[in-house]
């Protein structure tokens, strides 16, 4: 059951990995996009509309969702961070309920809140703990395996949550996690939590997936071929490499690059980005073809493409202008398959607001305690086709 589906980043890697998946999404051209890959959507747009109990998702036993972020993207400024303990403070008294009764009126009393709040995507963050909670109280049948994803500054409120989840019966932990540690050719940087129902576990912790990439610095050099996995560095980098890993003596793949999944690219070529600069060319990130690709978002046909050209002295210098990114393009720099089906003319905010399938692919295998995903599945999400893909015209 996945709360927040987008055009489909968790359901399409479920799908790779033979788990049946339905998904709740709003927005129309996403939807569209959902059904040309085959992917199946609730008749509801509307979280909040649907529950656990829905005939048409009460079957469910694992439960997956990204509600949206934009009130906690700018978290550093008064707005963002009075949203992320407006949650925290809702979702407190969300938990602890022991029957269905008492719940139903917390959540009553924290609707009419977050109803009366100035942005109302604040509340959608709190619609997945409402499913949890209702699944195990009015359901009664709780959700085995969960997992939540969205942007760092969300992190808090997931760490927030683990705390809840834990006093409710599950074992859970959060993190954040760096999408090109796992095979995306992109850095792209999401705070993740995983759940596991074990009420008879004491120790309430989860494993989450070992990276099997390098990490990629600004500056450094890609790895050759292999190495040895990171002891972990102090600070940030230490505190990220801490959590509870699948492998820990398994050799680390050098990073996967723009080169290695846009092929009909030349083979040297930078990204300029075209925003985000303040109107100060100086500050536009570059990336070259040989490194992962800045973060993709719904703004990405604004990068400029240039060639890379060697000089005589053996330097690179910026060539001529190229095409700029297509959105199959940015859908490869997402891990999305080359085929994948996109529709209607918002595609790249579609694009953009997607977890990278292949990170999914890595996250739900282990939170559903298969380990790592076998390289099989990696090369059948690269050569995904959609439904009908291939047969004669007319076929159903």
């Amino acid at each position: 059951m996945d709360l927040f589906a987008g055009p489909g980043g968790l359901d399409i890697a479920a799908t790779i990995m033979g788990v049946e998946s339905i998904g709740v999404e709003w927005d129309d051209p996403t939807r569209a996009t959902r059904t040309a890959a085959g992917l199946r959507t609730t008749r509801e747009k509307d979280v909040a509309e649907l529950g656990p109990c829905d005939p048409e998702v009460a079957d469910a036993n694992v439960l997956t969702g990204g509600p949206p972020c934009q009130s906690f993207s700018v978290a550093g400024n008064r707005e963002g961070h009075q949203a992320l303990e407006d949650v925290k403070r809702l979702a407190t008294r969300l938990g602890g309920h022991e029957d269905a009764v008492t719940f139903e009126a917390a959540w009553k009393e924290v609707k009419a809140e977050t109803d009366a709040m100035s942005d109302d995507r604040t509340g959608l963050v709190l619609q997945p703990l409402r499913w949890i909670m209702e699944a195990k109280l009015k359901r009664e049948k709780p959700y085995d395996v969960i997992v939540l994803e969205q942007v760092p500054t969300v992190l808090p409120v997931w760490k927030h949550y683990v705390g809840i989840l834990r006093a409710t019966g599950y074992a859970a932990d959060a993190h954040v996690m760096n999408a090109e540690q796992f095979g995306v050719p992109q850095t792209r940087r999401r705070a993740v939590l995983i759940a596991r129902y074990a009420p008879a576990d004491e120790e309430k912790t989860v494993a989450f997936p070992s990276p099997t990439h390098q990490r990629y610095r600004p500056g450094a050099e890609r790895l050759p071929e292999v190495q040895e996995p990171e002891e972990g560095r102090p600070g940030e980098d230490r505190q990220e490499a801490l959590f509870t890993s699948t492998s820990t003596d398994r050799p680390i793949i050098r990073w996967t690059a723009m080169q290695d999944v846009l092929r009909d690219r030349p083979a040297d070529f930078e990204v300029v980005s075209n925003y985000g600069s303040g109107g100060d060319p100086k500050k536009r990130g570059r990336r070259t073809s040989e490194e992962p690709a800045a973060t993709v978002t719904g703004k990405v046909r604004r990068n400029r493409v240039f060639r890379l050209q060697r000089t005589a002295a053996g330097t690179k210098q910026i060539g001529e202008e190229l095409d700029r990114l297509t959105l199959r393009e940015a859908g490869l720099l997402q891990s999305f398959p080359a085929a994948y089906p996109w529709r209607s003319t918002d595609v790249a905010q579609q694009i953009g607001n997607a977890i990278p399938p292949r990170l999914s692919l890595h996250i739900l295998s282990c939170a559903l305690g298969f380990g790592e995903p076998e390289e099989k599945l990696l090369t059948r999400l690269e050569e995904w086709q959609p439904p009908g893909a291939g047969e004669p015209s007319g076929s159903a």
